[in-house]
């Protein structure tokens, strides 16, 4: 990878500064966020204090601002289409209208669009932690006790129906989204076009599974040629998140605060720039495949829990969806092993690497096969259960 150096990196900040000086969002300083990889991300200090949502006398004093360029900001040699900035803008602005059934958990409010300078400023949650930094601390097995892990996934889970219900609805703010063509060639690149790549680095998995392994690459890349304009849609298909994983859900950093029976908002829901016309199971399956990946590698009692509260909050899953979603999920796990710097050594013994790429192995070929008998007894029997 090629980050940039500390001069390239200044001359970003004093463009964003400079862009803002003349807004009600001007800066007195940026604070780069280590959670940017495609996006430069950074909580400013607004110069004055903005009125908090909802009218009251409260104030805010920061804002979150993410700017977009043509190139991954984690790599200048990864080059990334810019428009992905829009297709974020476009759908936070429809969901300012998304009547979701829980309260608990939100989107948040887009604030200023530059469109010449791709430069979003956004409402900060500076109290909030993500999801997948819980999971992987030291202290995971103690914030996130099954109760409260369950709780946190099916506030999630519940959200997930809601938002797909409604993406499915004639909303004529969702239609000029589209497909959001760049970021859909990425996911695929990073997912389907990626699991048997990576599965190439053991050989001895693919024995016997790469027939069936190729037939699920192939079928998904027909898949993703669909169109939301050639009349595609059907229960299973509509708008969804995109990149729907434990590090864009972002929490309080004491999660049981977030199984209150309060209606405050305690969850919310980030970067929405891969919003786009897909199969449902690319983002429960996500979800799905990056908690356990928590589980396998790190431990975290309270992953389980939260799965099974996930899928039993999204509710209502008929076979179709169910094996699909377990097909994505083994997909997601294998692909752990490319998102990380492609040079840098495992951070974990080979023995288990290995076995977390048998596992994804097996979940895409048992459900492809439509296999209810293996998934009885595995970690994603929740998804079976009716």
């Amino acid at each position: 990878m090629a980050p940039l150096d500390q001069a390239e990196q200044d001359v970003i900040v004093s463009k964003v500064l400079r862009e803002l000086s003349e807004t009600p969002y001007a800066c007195s300083s940026l604070v780069r966020l280590t959670n940017g990889t495609t996006n430069f991300v950074f909580r400013g200090e607004l110069s004055h204090p903005i009125r908090a949502d909802g009218g009251d006398s409260s104030t805010k004093t920061t804002v979150i601002i993410k700017h977009s360029t043509d190139f991954v900001a984690v790599n200048k040699d990864f080059p990334l289409d810019a428009s992905r900035a829009f297709y974020e803008e476009s759908m936070l602005h429809a969901l300012n209208n998304f009547p979701s059934s829980t309260t608990a958990v939100k989107a948040p409010r887009l604030y200023l669009f530059i469109r010449d300078a791709n430069i979003q400023v956004l409402e900060d949650f500076p109290a909030a932690v993500d999801l997948k930094n819980i999971l992987v601390s030291p202290t995971a097995n103690a914030l996130l006790t099954a109760p409260v892990a369950a709780s946190v996934g099916y506030n999630v889970g519940s959200w997930l129906r809601s938002f797909h219900a409604w993406t499915s609805s004639s909303n004529a703010e969702l239609k000029i989204i589209g497909d959001n063509e760049p970021m859909r060639k990425l996911k695929y690149a990073v997912t389907y076009d990626n699991f048997l790549k990576v599965l190439e680095n053991f050989p001895q998995l693919l024995e016997g599974y790469r027939q069936i392994l190729e037939e699920v690459r192939n079928a998904a890349r027909t898949e993703f040629q669909k169109s939301s304009s050639d009349g595609n849609w059907d229960k299973h298909w509509g708008f969804i998140h995109g990149d729907f994983w434990t590090g864009n859900v972002l929490l309080p950093s004491n999660p049981s605060l977030s199984t209150s029976n309060s209606s405050d908002t305690k969850l919310f829901i980030v970067d929405w720039e891969f919003a786009q016309f897909g199969h449902r199971a690319y983002d429960i399956g996500q979800m799905v495949g990056d908690i356990y990946e928590r589980k396998h590698f790190f431990q975290t009692d309270g992953a389980l829990p939260a799965i099974e509260g996930f899928i039993q909050g999204y509710g209502g899953l008929d076979d179709e969806l169910a094996f699909r979603t377990a097909i994505h999920a083994g997909v997601q796990l294998i692909c752990w092993y490319t998102r990380r710097a492609p040079t840098a050594p495992l951070q974990f013994p080979l023995e288990k690497v290995t076995d977390a790429m048998r596992i994804g192995r097996d979940w895409i070929v048992k459900g492809w096969q439509m296999n209810r008998d293996y998934f009885q007894n595995s970690p994603l029997s929740p998804l079976f259960k009716r």
